[in-house]
C-alpha cells in the first residue's frame, strides 16, 4: 500500500516541509494520483501548522494535481503561492509556483497569460546551482512549446523545443530529450521544410538507436517514411522503412493489425503503393484507415486516397462518390481549422473571464486615449522640466563659481595682511588673521566640493541625456521586439560614459574591474535597479550579485553586494 510508505512524522524545516511531505514530493512522480489523494487527506492538520507549512502543502496539492491531469478552474491559490515563494522560497520553489500559475491559466484558454508565466518561472531559475531543478525546467519549455503551436508560432515553439530537450538531458530524461529534437521536424513539416524536417528526425532515430530504444526509433521512422513517399525517388528507401517498421515495431497487435488511433499510418503505405502503381493494393490500405465512429475530419485522408484511385483508374461513378465525400470531409475538416485557429486568436485576447460588454470595451479604448495624450503630454512636460532644471543648475554653477572668486579674493588679502603683521609682530593680530584665513580655506574648499558635486551632477544628466543610453532605458523594459544589448552598443556606452563622466571613469579604470563589473557600475550610476540590470545583462541574479560583490571589494574594500550602488554614488560625488 501506497499509504504504508508514507511515515507520519512531526518536525519540519524551515522551507515548509513536513516528514509527510517531503514522502509525498518524492512519490508524485512515479503515482500522482495517490500523492493527491493523500495530501488531500492532510488537509484536515493543517490548521496547526505554520505558515510556511500551508503553503508548502498547497504548492505540492498544485503540482500532484498538474501530473494527474487534474484541470485548474482558479487561479487564486496559484498567485497565493506566487506571491509568497517570490519572498519566502528558493529559486526552484520561485520556478514551481510560476510553472503552475502558467498551467491555471493554459487551463482557463488565456494562453498569453500562461506564457508570462513559464517566462517568469525560466528567468527565475538559478541553473549554476548543483540542486537546480531541470525536470520543471524543462516541462516548462515543453508547455510553452505547446502553446507557441496551438498559436501557430513556429519559430517560437522551435526554440522552446530546443531549451526543453537541453534541460530535458540535464535532468538525465534521455528519452524526453529526444523526443522534443523529433518535434522540432514536425516543426519544419509545417513550415514545408521537407528536407530539414527529414534530417532532424533521422538525428532522433539515430540518437534513440544509440542509447537504447529501439522501439522509439521505430515509431519515429513513421514520420521519415511519410517524407520519402512524397518523392519517388526515394520509393525504394520508403518499402526498406515500410517493412522494417512493420516487421519490428510492438505498435501490431498478434493479427498485425495496429490499434484504432494509429491507423492513420495506412494512409502513408497506401500513397507507397500508389506511387509504384499498385493500385489495388493502395486503396486496400486506403480502406484499412476506417473504423466505427469516424469523424469526418479523420475520414479526410482516406477519401482523399480513394479519390486518387478512382481518378487514376478513370472510373466516373466512384470518382463521383468519393469526389463529394472527399469534398464533405475536407470542408469539415477546413471548417474544424477555422474554428480552431478563431478559437486561438480568441484566446490571445481572452484576458478577462467575466466577458465584458461592449460599453466596457468603448471605456476601456477612452482610458488608453487618455492614457496616451497623458504620455505625450507628459512627455513634453518632463522636456521643459529637464531644460529648466539644466538653466536652474547653470545658474547655480555660476554664482557658486562668483563665490569661490571672491572668497580667493579675500583670502589673498588676508595673507597680504597677515604677512605684514608677521614682519611687525602683532603676535594677537596675527592670530585673529590666522583664523580667517583658516575659515576662508573652509569656505574654499566648501566651495570647491559643492562645484565638483555640481559639475559632476550636470555631466551624469547630459549623459543620461545621450542616445546611448536612452536606447539602454528601451532595452531594459523587456518589450516584445526590443532585443539585448550588442557588442557595439556597449562599447559606445561605455565611450559615452568615460566622455561625460571622465573623473567616475578613472576612478573605476584604476580598480582593474572585469567587463561584466564595469557594466554593472555604469548601470547603476545611470540609475539602473536590480532587476533592470539583471534585464539588459542578461544574466542570472546569482551572477549579477557575485559580481557586484567583486566590484565593491575592488572599490571600496567591502565584501557586499547591497551597498555598491551606494558607495559608488558617496565616493564619486553623485
Amino acid at each position: 500500500m501506497v499509504v504504508g510508505a508514507v511515515v507520519l512524522l512531526t518536525g519540519c524545516g524551515g522551507d515548509g516541509y513536513t516528514p509527510e511531505l517531503r514522502a509525498l514530493d518524492s512519490l508524485m512522480d512515479e503515482k500522482p494520483d495517490s500523492a493527491l489523494h493523500l495530501l488531500d487527506s492532510l488537509g484536515n492538520e493543517s490548521a496547526g501548522w505554520s505558515k510556511s507549512q500551508r503553503m508548502r502543502h498547497s504548492l505540492l496539492t498544485m503540482k500532484a494535481q498538474n501530473k494527474a491531469y487534474v484541470p485548474f478552474t482558479s487561479d487564486t491559490i496559484a498567485k497565493d503561492l506566487v506571491s509568497y515563494y517570490d519572498n519566502n522560497g528558493t529559486p526552484n520553489d520561485r520556478v514551481l509556483a510560476h510553472y503552475l500559475l502558467g498551467c491555471v491559466y493554459r487551463d482557463l484558454g488565456e494562453a498569453p497569460h500562461a506564457v508570462d508565466c513559464y517566462l517568469d518561472a525560466v528567468s527565475l531559475a538559478d541553473t549554476t546551482s548543483a540542486d537546480c531543478d531541470y525536470n520543471t525546467l524543462a516541462v516548462t519549455y515543453s508547455q510553452m512549446a505547446k502553446v507557441y503551436h496551438q498559436q501557430l508560432l513556429l519559430t517560437d515553439e522551435m526554440e522552446a523545443r530546443k531549451h526543453a530537450s537541453r534541460y530535458s538531458y540535464l535532468d538525465k530524461d534521455t528519452v524526453k530529450a529526444i523526443y522534443h529534437i523529433e518535434r522540432i521536424a514536425d516543426i519544419y513539416l509545417l513550415m514545408n521544410k521537407k528536407d530539414s524536417a527529414e534530417l532532424i528526425i533521422k538525428e532522433a532515430q539515430d540518437l534513440y538507436l544509440k542509447h537504447g530504444y529501439r522501439q522509439k526509433a521505430l515509431q519515429a521512422s513513421v514520420l521519415r517514411i511519410r517524407l520519402l513517399v512524397d518523392s519517388i525517388h526515394k520509393f525504394v528507401d520508403a518499402k526498406c522503412m515500410i517493412d522494417e517498421f512493420e516487421s519490428e515495431s510492438d505498435l501490431f497487435d498478434k493479427n498485425h493489425e495496429l490499434s484504432p488511433s494509429k491507423r492513420q499510418y495506412y494512409y502513408i503505405k497506401g500513397r507507397y503503393y500508389e506511387g509504384i502503381g499498385f493500385l489495388d493494393s493502395a486503396e486496400y490500405f486506403y480502406r484499412k484507415i476506417y473504423r466505427p465512429n469516424m469523424t469526418a475530419v479523420q475520414k479526410d485522408p482516406m477519401y482523399r486516397g480513394l479519390l486518387s484511385v478512382f481518378k487514376k483508374r478513370h472510373q466516373a461513378d466512384s470518382i463521383a462518390k468519393y469526389a463529394q465525400l472527399y469534398g464533405e470531409a475536407n470542408d469539415s475538416s477546413i471548417a474544424k481549422k477555422d474554428q480552431e485557429l478563431t478559437a486561438q486568436m480568441a484566446s490571445l485576447y481572452n484576458y478577462n473571464r467575466n466577458k465584458k460588454i461592449a460599453e466596457q470595451e468603448k471605456q476601456k479604448s477612452r482610458k488608453t486615449r487618455n492614457l496616451l495624450a497623458f504620455v505625450v503630454v507628459a512627455a513634453i512636460g518632463c522636456g521643459i522640466l529637464v531644460l529648466r532644471k539644466r538653466n536652474e543648475r547653470q545658474k547655480e554653477l555660476r554664482q557658486l563659481s562668483q563665490s569661490l572668486f571672491d572668497t580667493r579674493k579675500k583670502r589673498e588679502e588676508i595673507s597680504k595682511e597677515l604677512e605684514n603683521l608677521k614682519a611687525k609682530d602683532y603676535e594677537s593680530l596675527i592670530a585673529q588673521k590666522e583664523h580667517k584665513e583658516e575659515e576662508l580655506n573652509s569656505i574654499i574648499t566648501s566651495l570647491q566640493r559643492q562645484i565638483g558635486q555640481a559639475n559632476m551632477e550636470d555631466h551624469l544628466m547630459q549623459l543620461k541625456e545621450s542616445d546611448i543610453v536612452k536606447l539602454f532605458n528601451e532595452k531594459k523594459l523587456f518589450k516584445q521586439g526590443v532585443s539585448s544589448p550588442t557588442r557595439r552598443e556597449w562599447k559606445q556606452l561605455e565611450q559615452q560614459f568615460r566622455k561625460d563622466m571622465q573623473a567616475s571613469s578613472a576612478v573605476l579604470s584604476k580598480a582593474n574591474l572585469s567587463q561584466m563589473e564595469l557594466r554593472i557600475c555604469i548601470l547603476l550610476i545611470l540609475g539602473f535597479d536590480d532587476k533592470e540590470v539583471n534585464i539588459v545583462l542578461y544574466s542570472t541574479p546569482q551572477a549579477i550579485s557575485k559580481a557586484k560583490r567583486h566590484a565593491n571589494n575592488k572599490l571600496f574594500n567591502t565584501d557586499s553586494a547591497q551597498s555598491l550602488k551606494n558607495n559608488l554614488m558617496i565616493n564619486l560625488g553623485l
